[in-house]
């Protein structure tokens, strides 16, 4: 066997399995939704990334087949999985296309249209599991909003049926409406996470330790899962104290950007509607 390439138990067909999957990538969403799939058993067959040693350590843990060449994409695959950056989605689309003209491909992204895979696979399509991934931190799979969408009606009903799988929670979303989902999940994720680093920091400065705002952020998370959030709402800007919002933009001084937010916030949650 050529270097840069490996091969598992699992690398072919499972009995009764009629599906030979190959995930291209090896990061965060790769590895979570390939473990996943091997949980619920949905065997991958192989792992394709162009880091060699990705490749193997993902295809080692899946025990299927792993390479870092484009051309040594299994030939008979009959679904293409790229979970890779948005802005490498095109470029690795054309790249393996000529090696899986017949296979379904579906990328794992929110934020790109379907249709980026058009001019590379005719079946093509979304797998898009609305989640955070980290790197030590296994998620709650059956909870797990996963969204999906097809050019044919009849990979899109194969699509829902593998999701159901993986996870209680699918739905059927177009592009226009995943990328609104998209943009709604980085406040709500990406935002939110950045408001609790700030406020870490602000703590750590006073030599304060951040347990202190763990039970203040849970029942803060809490209301907003069992009312509508701006229902919800607290704190100066709400209730219109400008006193306190003055006093803390001068305490913010030394901190432009963290000001900045703050001021900006305020100011987002005092407007009507």
């Amino acid at each position: 066997m050529k270097s840069g390439e490996g091969r598992g138990r699992g690398g072919g067909r499972g009995k009764g399995d009629m599906t030979k999957i190959a995930i291209i990538g090896a990061g965060r969403v790769a590895t979570h939704l390939g473990r996943r799939m091997q949980e619920v058993g949905i065997p991958v067959s192989q792992v394709v990334s162009r880091t060699p040693a990705h490749a193997q350590v993902l295809g080692e843990a899946l025990d299927c087949a792993w390479t870092s060449r484009w051309e040594a994409l299994i030939p008979d695959a009959d679904w293409v999985i790229l979970a890779v950056k948005d802005d490498a989605i095109a470029h690795v689309a054309a790249q393996l296309a000529p090696f899986a003209r017949r296979a379904l491909a579906t990328h794992t992204s929110g934020a790109t249209p379907g249709a980026v895979l058009a001019p590379h696979f005719p079946r093509h399509g979304v797998f898009y599991p609305l989640q955070t991934f980290s790197a030590d931190h296994t998620p709650d799979w059956d909870n797990t909003p996963v969204c999906i969408d097809a050019a044919d009606g009849q990979d899109a009903h194969w699509l829902e049926q593998q999701a159901q799988r993986i996870s209680h929670q699918v739905f059927r979303v177009n592009d226009t409406q995943r990328a609104w989902l998209h943009v709604g999940a980085v406040f709500a994720n990406n935002f939110a996470n950045h408001c609790f680093a700030i406020a870490e920091k602000i703590l750590s400065e006073q030599n304060l330790p951040f347990d202190l705002l763990h039970p203040l952020m849970a029942e803060t998370l809490q209301k907003a899962l069992s009312a509508s959030p701006a229902a919800v709402q607290t704190g100066p800007a709400v209730r219109g104290d400008q006193a306190t919002i003055h006093r803390h933009l001068t305490m913010l001084q030394a901190h432009p950007d963290w000001k900045t937010l703050y001021e900006k916030m305020s100011e987002s949650i005092q407007k009507p509607g």
